[in-house]
C-alpha cells in the first residue's frame, strides 16, 4: 500500500509546513503531492528526502506562466490514474496547451482528480472520478476554513482518503473507494 500526503495552498506558511513534517514521519508517507500556491514551499519537503510531485498555483507567477513547468499533469500510483491541478476548472492565466480540468471528470482519463485553489476541503465522486480537495495550509489565507491536508492510502484495488486538521491526530473525514466501483 502506498501512502500519499496531499497538500495545497501553503501560501508561505512555514509553521504549517513544519507541522505537516511531523505527520510525514508518523505516517511513513511514500510521496508528497503539492497542488500549488506557493510552489517553492514544497522545497523543504523535497530537501527532507520525500519524493515530491507538484504543480504550480495561479499565485505562482514565476512558474504558472512558464511553459517548462506543467500546470496540470497525470501520475499513476498502484494502477490508479491521478490528475493534478491547482484549479478545479480552467483559469484565465492558463497557457494555451494546458489540459482543461473540465474535460477530465467523467472522461475515463482519471480515477482521482486532485485540486486546491478554493481552500475548502472536498471529497466526492463525480461521474466515476473521485474528486479531492485537501483544503489549505495557510493561517493568513484561511477564508474561514481550518488548516487541513489529505492522506491517500492506495493499493491496486482500493483507495482510502482521510482529511486531517492541524494539529489534531485523528482524521476529520475518511472515505474509501473500490476501483471496480468507479467504472
Amino acid at each position: 500500500m502506498q501512502k500519499i500526503m496531499v497538500i495545497s495552498d501553503t501560501h508561505d506558511d512555514r509553521d504549517a509546513i513544519r507541522g505537516v513534517m511531523r505527520y510525514l514521519k508518523s505516517f511513513k508517507v511514500d510521496r508528497v503531492i503539492h497542488l500549488g500556491d506557493y510552489y517553492d514551499d514544497a522545497d523543504i519537503l523535497e530537501q527532507a528526502g520525500y519524493p515530491l510531485t507538484r504543480v504550480p498555483g495561479t499565485w505562482d507567477t514565476a512558474y504558472y506562466p512558464d511553459p517548462e513547468v506543467c500546470n496540470r499533469t497525470f501520475i499513476e500510483i498502484a494502477g490508479w490514474r491521478i490528475f493534478l491541478t491547482h484549479t478545479p476548472e480552467s483559469h484565465y492565466n492558463d497557457l494555451a496547451d494546458d489540459i482543461k480540468p473540465e474535460t477530465i471528470i467523467g472522461s475515463g482519463k482519471a480515477d482521482i482528480f486532485l485540486f486546491g485553489h478554493t481552500h475548502i476541503t472536498e471529497i466526492r465522486r463525480r461521474n466515476g472520478t473521485v474528486c479531492i480537495n485537501p483544503g489549505h495550509m495557510s493561517s493568513d489565507e484561511s477564508r474561514g476554513c481550518p488548516l487541513t491536508f489529505a492522506l491517500l492510502e492506495i493499493d491496486p484495488e482500493q483507495m482510502t482518503v482521510s482529511i486531517f486538521q492541524l494539529p489534531g491526530p485523528h482524521p476529520r473525514i475518511r472515505k474509501s473507494y473500490r476501483k471496480s466501483d468507479l467504472k
